[in-house]
Formats: C-alpha cells, sequence, structure tokens
C-alpha cells in the first residue's frame, strides 16, 4: 500500500508540472517574418523608433521614426549551436547601429534568465560596453563579465557576436569557451555524491569533505542549486543546460528508484553549509515531533502556493524568496542574502533549518521519498 502512494504522489508530480510546462511556455510569436524581432526592446535602444522593415533573409531591420526618416538599423539573429545560454537556456539580444555605423545600443529580447539577476547585470553598465563602438570593434571587443551574474552576461557577449557577424559576413568567434575542465570536476564530484549516497558507512569519514567541495563547486563556482527560480525558468523557456539537466535527473531519479531523498543531503549547497556549520560545537536544539509533524503540513501548504504562484506568473523573481542566489553574494537581492544568513546562524543550533522548515524544493523531492524522515 505505501509503494503503491509513492508512486501516486510520483504521478500527481508529474501531471502537475507537465501541466506547468503547457501552461508556462512561451508560445511562439506570430510575426510578419521568421526572426521576430523584440520591437520593445528596440525601442529601447531608438526611442524614436516608429516602424522597422526587414532587409534581405537575415534577422536585419532598418529603423525608421515618425517622419519616415531612417535613424539606424538592428541586428535580432537567433541563437545557433554555437552560442552560449544562459542559466535559463538560450537568449536572444538586440543590437542597435547608428547612421555613422557605430553601436548605438545593446538591449536583451527573448530570454529567460532572473528578472532579478538581469537588472543587476543593466545597473553594472553592462549593456552600454558596446556603444560607440565600430561594428568590428564591437564584434572582437573584449567585454568583462559581471561578477556573480556570469552565466548570463557571457551568453549575453556571445549573442553580440552572433549578431554582428550575421551583419558583417565574418566568422562567428564567441569570446567565451566552455571550461571543459570545470565540468569534469563537477561531474566527478557528483559521481562521488552518487557513491557517498550508496555507501554511506564507507565514505563517512570524508563526510566534511565532500560537504566543503559541494558548497565551493556547485555552490560558489558553479551556481548549480535546484530552485524554484530556476524550474521556473526551464519551464517557460523548455530548455536546461547540460549541469543543471544532470543534476535535476538524478535528483528526481535515484528517488524513484531507491525511494530515499538523493538530491538534499549529496548535491544541495546549501544544505552542505548549513550542515557544515552544524558541525560547530554548540547545543542544538531537538524539537518536539508534534512541532515538526505542524511542519511537514506547512511545507506542502507552502509547495502548494509556490506552485500556483509560479504557474500564474504572480512572483516574476523567486530569488528573493530563496537563499541559493546568496551563493552568486555580489548580485545576489538583499532579501536572498538575508534569508541566507539568518538561517546559516540558525543551523549552528538547529540541523538543517532552511531544508527542514521551509524549502520547497526539498519538499518536492521528499515526494519521490518512501517516507518522510528528519534531515
Amino acid at each position: 500500500m505505501k509503494k503503491f502512494f509513492r508512486i501516486f504522489r510520483i504521478l500527481i508530480v508529474a501531471a502537475a508540472f507537465t501541466a506547468a510546462f503547457f501552461m508556462m511556455k512561451e508560445p511562439v510569436k506570430s510575426s510578419e517574418d521568421s526572426c521576430n524581432l523584440d520591437k520593445e526592446a528596440a525601442k529601447k535602444i531608438f526611442t524614436e523608433a516608429e516602424s522597422f522593415k526587414k532587409i534581405g533573409d537575415e534577422c536585419i531591420y532598418d529603423v525608421f521614426d515618425k517622419n519616415s526618416e531612417n535613424i539606424g538599423r538592428v541586428l535580432y539573429t537567433k541563437p545557433d549551436e554555437n552560442s552560449v545560454g544562459g542559466f535559463g537556456g538560450a537568449l536572444r539580444v538586440v543590437v542597435g547601429i547608428d547612421k555613422s555605423g557605430e553601436i548605438a545600443g545593446i538591449e536583451l529580447g527573448e530570454n529567460y534568465e532572473s528578472v532579478g539577476f538581469i537588472e543587476r547585470v543593466r545597473e553594472a553598465g553592462f549593456f552600454e560596453k558596446w556603444n560607440g563602438k565600430s561594428v568590428a570593434d564591437a564584434a572582437e571587443a573584449e567585454v568583462d563579465t559581471v561578477s556573480g551574474a556570469t552565466m548570463s552576461t557571457r551568453a549575453i557577449k556571445s549573442m553580440v557576436a552572433l549578431n554582428l557577424s550575421k551583419y558583417s559576413g565574418s566568422d562567428f568567434k564567441t569570446s567565451y569557451t566552455e571550461p571543459i575542465w570545470f565540468e569534469i570536476i563537477v561531474f566527478l564530484l557528483l559521481a562521488y555524491s552518487l557513491c557517498a549516497f550508496l555507501f554511506p558507512q564507507k565514505t563517512s569519514k570524508f563526510r566534511i569533505f565532500h560537504l566543503a567541495a559541494l558548497a565551493a563547486v556547485l555552490g560558489f563556482i558553479g551556481g548549480y542549486t535546484l530552485s524554484f527560480e530556476s524550474f521556473k525558468n526551464w519551464l517557460t523557456s523548455g530548455n536546461i543546460a547540460l549541469v543543471p539537466a544532470v543534476i535535476l535527473a538524478m535528483a528526481l531519479i535515484i528517488p524513484m528508484i531507491s525511494g530515499r531523498n538523493f538530491y538534499c543531503t549529496f548535491i544541495c549547497p546549501f544544505g552542505a553549509m548549513q550542515e557544515l556549520l552544524g558541525k560547530i560545537p554548540l547545543p542544538k536544539r531537538n524539537l518536539p515531533a508534534k512541532f515538526m509533524k505542524g511542519v511537514a503540513v506547512f511545507k506542502v501548504l507552502l509547495l502548494v502556493v509556490i506552485y500556483v504562484l509560479m504557474i500564474f506568473k504572480v512572483v516574476t523573481d523567486f530569488t528573493v524568496f530563496e537563499p541559493f542566489s546568496a551563493f552568486k553574494f555580489e548580485a545576489a537581492a538583499l532579501p536572498s542574502l538575508v534569508i541566507a544568513a539568518s538561517f546559516l546562524i540558525v543551523s549552528l543550533f538547529i540541523n538543517r533549518p532552511w531544508c527542514r522548515f521551509f524549502c520547497p524544493t526539498g519538499t518536492l523531492m521528499n515526494m519521490f521519498r518512501k517516507k518522510e524522515r528528519e534531515f
């Protein structure tokens, strides 16, 4: 009977997220051409723009003001197999070129990046880095990424280069090369996490080093955390990068096979941070079973509420309600930093408080377990 109810829970979760995918996935916009120019983004570059006329087969448009005077051009090339995607998947940028042939501005078009992170990229003046450069100089410009939003800014750089190469007829050269060595480290760490899950007694003496590696590699360096912000972006775009896809697959498939939660204890960087601080020898408080039963009900209700807020797009940026973006503290919103710091302090006295009392991601993963248990 318990196995039946676990399978039923899994089917309910699968149905819920399948429904979310079809409800949230951005529809293909109808347009007079296949490029689907983001005109609102283009008008942020050319504020006097009134109309656009496509030139040839490429995604290049002449821009006209209300007097039908040509005031420049915009480029809006689609991503290809060589362009770099952001954390939320592939994105597009509008590149504006003025009458003198210089870059008039860069704007973000269709994308699935976290709203809060993009705003902080904008505040850092990243989009102005190409302004005033010729097409040739802009195509080869060395523009530094924004610390804490590396994946988003390197994807923007890649798409600027692709737009300009299409326009000039030159070879596309992205200034970013995927660090294969780092991906190898990540996959080795994930492999060890699986070994620690399968052989906990044999690996227990290395637990503290494992936790530190999770926090450093998956957290501070990679920013690879499962969260409702990432779920929202992946469901909307229908696109997910390789490393997050592997982590998500492991987080879902392993509990279905074993009936035990894998992600929260053996991968989650924030869970690792809490457990590390919990190892500091300070008096720990045990909470009564009755209280924890109430918490279990509260967490399920919280999961339902957040799910509803997500599918109906009531909340556009979940990073401010979760501690995970604090790993990229240079770009993280203040509420996320406060949440992270508060729960890390509490973890000195209570075992994994965020995981046990709030985490919607953890509650979702628990749906695949045989039964609830304490961390």
